[in-house]
C-alpha cells in the first residue's frame, strides 16, 4: 500500500509538470481579466540589429536589443527616410513603403500617429489617401494591413505601433519592432485575441490600445516593384512633401505667390528689355 501511494504521488507530479509545459508559447495575463491572453511567438533573444522575422512576404523586422535603447541612427530604404533604427515607427513606415508604396509624416512618438496623422502619400506620384480610424471597441472587426496604435501605458511612455498582418476568427497577428527583442517563430511577431462584446470588437492586449488605422486606397496602392524603385532612386526622393495634408488654403497661397512671382518677373523683364529713347 505504501509503495502504491508513492507511485501515485510521482505519477501526479509528472502529469502536473508535463501539463504545465504542454504549450510554452501561451502566456496568460490575468492582471485584469481572463481575456488578456497574448500568444507570443518566441522567447529567444535577438541581439541589436539581428533580423527577428519577416512579414508580408518581404518586410523584415530588426531587433532593437531592448525597448529602452535609442540608436539615434536614421534608416533609409532606396534613399527614402523610414525612421530611427529599429523603432516601431520605423517598421510601420517601412512596411507601408514596401507593401503600399506610401508613407506617413513625421511624429514625435508612436501614439501621435492616432492623433496627428490623417493621410498617407505615395512616394512616387504624390497621390494621397485618407486614413480610416477605428477605436478599440469599434463595431467593425479589425482589418488586415491596418496599423494598430497603442497609447501610453506602464513602461510604454511613447505608445507603440504594430501592423496587423492577419485576421483570424478570434485573434489578430501583428508584425512589429521594439515590442520585445525576440526572434519570431513564423511570419508574425505576436498573436493577440479580440472579442465581440455587445456588438463591439475589442482587441485585448496587456497595454491600452487607441485602435486600428487602415488606408482607404480603393485598391489603388501596390507593393513596390523594380520600376517604382528605379523611379525613387532616379528622382532622388528622400521623403514625401505631404503637400496634400496642408489643405486648400495652402494651395491658394501657393498659387497666389506663384502668379505674383510670374507677374513680377515678367514686369521686370519688360523694363529691362524696353528700348531707351532718350
Amino acid at each position: 500500500m505504501k509503495y502504491t501511494l508513492i507511485i501515485l504521488l510521482f505519477a501526479s507530479l509528472y502529469s502536473y509538470v508535463k501539463c504545465s509545459n504542454a504549450n510554452p508559447l501561451i502566456k496568460l495575463d490575468l492582471t485584469s481579466n481572463s481575456l488578456n491572453t497574448v500568444l507570443f511567438g518566441n522567447e529567444t533573444y535577438a541581439p541589436y540589429g539581428a533580423m527577428s522575422g519577416i512579414a508580408s512576404i518581404n518586410v523584415p523586422a530588426y531587433s532593437n536589443g531592448n525597448d529602452t535603447y535609442i540608436s539615434n541612427q536614421s534608416n533609409y530604404l532606396y534613399g527614402v527616410y523610414t525612421g530611427m533604427k529599429w523603432q516601431c515607427v520605423e517598421y510601420a513606415r517601412r512596411w507601408l513603403l514596401i507593401r503600399k508604396g506610401c508613407m506617413f509624416g513625421r511624429v514625435h512618438a508612436a501614439l501621435d500617429i492616432w492623433t496627428e496623422i490623417s493621410i498617407v502619400q505615395q512616394v512616387v506620384g504624390g497621390k494621397c489617401f485618407t486614413l480610416k480610424k477605428e477605436p478599440n471597441g469599434s463595431k467593425n472587426r479589425p482589418t488586415n494591413e491596418s496599423l494598430l496604435i497603442y497609447t501610453f501605458g506602464t513602461d510604454m511612455p511613447y505608445g507603440h505601433v504594430s501592423v496587423i498582418v492577419d485576421v483570424l476568427p478570434n485573434s489578430i497577428r501583428v508584425a512589429e519592432q521594439n515590442y520585445d527583442a525576440n526572434y519570431w517563430l513564423g511570419n508574425y511577431s505576436r498573436e493577440i485575441p479580440y472579442v465581440l462584446l455587445n456588438g463591439n470588437y475589442y482587441i485585448n492586449d496587456s497595454y491600452p490600445i487607441y485602435g486600428w488605422i487602415s488606408v482607404e486606397d480603393n485598391n489603388q496602392t501596390y507593393p513596390l516593384n523594380q520600376s517604382t524603385i528605379d523611379k525613387i532612386i532616379r528622382q532622388n526622393i528622400s521623403f514625401p512633401d505631404f503637400v496634400c495634408s496642408k489643405g486648400a488654403l495652402h494651395y491658394c497661397f501657393s498659387l497666389y505667390y506663384y502668379l505674383l512671382f510670374i507677374c513680377f518677373t515678367f514686369g521686370l523683364s519688360s523694363m529691362i528689355l524696353q528700348p531707351n529713347h532718350a
